[in-house]
């Protein structure tokens, strides 16, 4: 069965690496290449019912553990994308000598293709160098150890695991039409792993990706579980809402992760991968007997929506892939940095957001400012639902571009202390679905909350005295009440509120 895809697989392989950049010993040095060696020599693939799949290294050999896997292909290829030496091929578990194919602290890749359970898998993200020992180590991403981290939060206790099985923001599980589906999709199914495949085939067969989305500013588009099961037409953060919102409708713990798509050759060698925390993408995870595993139906699908407005594309289809489903972290680190594995949970952590301001998050995510003054909270820091202000806490500004991308807050109460809320503050909270305004609040700066799409109801108080251009912009199902000196703050948006009242 996987024969007849080899060649077309093995070239989709070599052409992304191209487009990634050689890599070349005059960007790579020794130097760098050492800091990559990983400290795992083995990456654990499965099956979608759990078989072992295990690539490995050892000596100077990369061998293939499995118990379910044939038709086992391994390409070794050089920085110019040229095959080195003959195809190593196997039908089960084999190990083979290339310590003579590659040399010393230079990068290659591997193109592993198999089938396992009727699927064919061609996995190319596997990368690999040679010791000044001779021993050939597989070669990490800079994001690694960070994505490990991060990637904390996603615990295996029986409260954490019943925690991801309620619904939040856009992951509808307990609503009787994705109840349903998910039942339906899953009938016969006996284990976890059986309905977490069906669910995932069912969004990589039949939904499309929605490239009219991608460029279309005049409307804003839903990504909620609910609306996207009718329509089927969608961006990443709504196939991750509605996979993990089916798996959690029938029993299966799963989390929605946000974060940054990126090219291997980026993870390993652009310096600015390290320190951006920027998302701009979003996946799920599932978890199968006790272990978490990612999965980016976006990057398997094939179909396309396409055309020049919402209305009027037209869906294509093709056969999808099954490469990103239930990878390994150390594979999955290639091609995706993660700011946040669980929207559900947080990562306990702490640290200043201002000359005199604190915070803490704590594991259920909730956010904790203390202190006085400006708060402005560190790029990067985004793993929480919530906001609490300390009682004792005098906070007078929200700091330009303070909760910026924090894709999980869904509600903030601010303190009566408030008098600023300054530029792009809230920009992009997509799941932001209630604020408090306090009655001492006297400006909201340019673009405060554009964005934030989920907004409901917002009574702005009678202190604010100015609202720039673009605060409540790209909020389609705002009600907001404004008293009248601000009845035109609407002017110039592109997309207004569902509904201004203003107050006489």
């Amino acid at each position: 069965m996987l024969l007849g895809k080899i060649a077309a697989g093995l070239m989709s392989a070599v052409l992304a690496f191209g487009v990634f950049g050689n890599l070349n010993t005059d960007m790579v040095n020794a130097a760098s290449v050492t800091s990559l060696y990983a400290d795992y020599d083995r990456v654990k693939f499965v099956s979608v019912s759990g078989g072992q799949i295990d690539f490995y290294v050892s000596g100077g050999s990369v061998g293939v553990d499995t118990d379910c896997a044939s038709d086992i292909e391994i390409h070794v290829v050089n920085e110019d994308n040229e095959q080195i030496g003959d195809t190593l091929t196997a039908d089960g578990s084999s190990e083979f000598d290339i310590a003579d194919r590659v040399n010393v602290n230079q990068i290659y890749y591997i193109a592993f293709l198999y089938t396992a359970e009727d699927i064919d898998y061609c996995q190319w993200d596997i990368y690999i160098t040679k010791t000044s020992s001779g021993d050939i180590c597989f070669v990490k991403s800079q994001i690694y150890d960070f994505n490990v981290e991060r990637c904390s939060e996603l615990w295996t206790d029986a409260t954490s695991l019943e925690e991801c099985l309620q619904p939040q923001n856009d992951v509808n599980c307990d609503d009787p039409a994705v109840i349903a589906k998910a039942e339906e999709l899953t009938a016969g199914c006996t284990t976890d792993w059986e309905k977490s495949y069906a669910i995932y085939k069912f969004i990589v067969e039949e939904f499309c990706y929605d490239y009219i989305q991608v460029e279309d500013r005049s409307v804003v588009y839903q990504d909620d579980s609910s609306a996207l099961l009718r329509r089927k037409i969608a961006v990443c953060e709504g196939f991750g809402n509605t996979f993990v919102a089916l798996c959690r409708a029938v029993g299966v713990p799963a989390a929605v992760s946000f974060g940054i798509g990126a090219s291997a050759y980026d993870t390993i060698h652009d310096p600015m991968i390290v320190d951006d925390e920027g998302p701009n993408h979003a996946w799920a995870c599932v978890c199968l007997d006790g272990t978490w595993y990612h999965v980016d139906p976006t990057w398997d699908m094939t179909n396309a929506y396409q055309g020049s407005s919402y209305n009027t594309g037209e869906c294509t289809y093709d056969e999808p892939t099954y490469n990103f489903y239930l990878l390994p972290l150390e594979i999955f680190s290639m091609t995706h940095k993660i700011c946040d594995a669980d929207t559900i949970h947080g990562i306990e952590s702490s640290g200043s957001c201002g000359p005199a301001a604190t915070y803490t998050i704590s594991r259920d995510a909730t956010l904790t400012i203390s202190g006085s003054g400006t708060c402005t909270l560190p790029y990067g820091v985004n793993g929480f639902r919530r906001v609490e202000f300390a009682e004792d806490s005098t906070i007078t500004t929200i700091g330009e571009g303070c909760f910026t991308d924090c894709d999980a807050l869904e509600q903030v109460i601010l303190p009566e202390t408030v008098v600023r809320i300054e530029t792009g503050a809230f920009v992009t909270c997509e799941d932001l679905r209630y604020i408090y305004l306090p009655q001492s609040l006297e400006y909201i700066g340019q673009s405060a909350f554009d964005y934030c799409d989920e907004l409901s109801y917002v009574y702005i108080p009678d202190s604010v005295r100015t609202i720039e251009a673009y605060a409540f912009d790209d909020c389609p199902w705002l009600i907001v009440s404004v008293p009248s000196s601000q009845a035109n703050m609407t002017d110039g948006y592109d997309v207004q509120p569902y509904e201004v009242i203003v107050r006489e």
